[in-house]
């Protein structure tokens, strides 16, 4: 088990579900990917990355996150969450399972984020 990491993460969580975009960010290393979904191409560099949430956040808001689990090999850390947003009038539930890289100097190497369309598609279906 990997506290150190997992700690990372927490906190990173934890200033997501406050809103705190800039707290967010200060966790990423420089060089940081962020794969908003893992397989589409990863975003490089903190500055794009900043970009997508502000794109994130025209789509969305009011977001929390609920960890289910959380585990840790080394410096990767993965997450089973449920990330809820506000989305077209709606709240949205998101099964998401999340793996974070953590480098040397406890930064956000790495996030790639796992999720299934259908189902947020499915809770607009009615």
């Amino acid at each position: 088990m990997a506290e150190r990491q997992e700690q990372v993460v927490l906190s990173l969580i934890e200033r997501a579900n406050a809103g705190d975009n800039d707290g967010v960010l200060s966790l990423f290393a420089p060089d940081a990917s962020y794969g908003v979904n893992a397989w589409n191409e990863a975003l490089v560099g903190i500055d794009v990355i900043a970009k997508d949430f502000d794109r994130q956040h025209t789509l969305w808001s009011d977001l929390r996150i609920k960890v289910l689990n959380i585990a840790s090999a080394a410096k990767v850390v993965f997450t089973e969450r449920i990330d809820t947003v506000h989305m077209m009038g709606r709240d949205v539930d998101i099964h998401m399972a999340g793996v974070f890289e953590i480098d040397d100097d406890d930064k956000v190497s790495s996030w790639r984020d796992y999720f299934d369309m259908k189902e947020i598609d499915s809770q607009f279906s009615d």
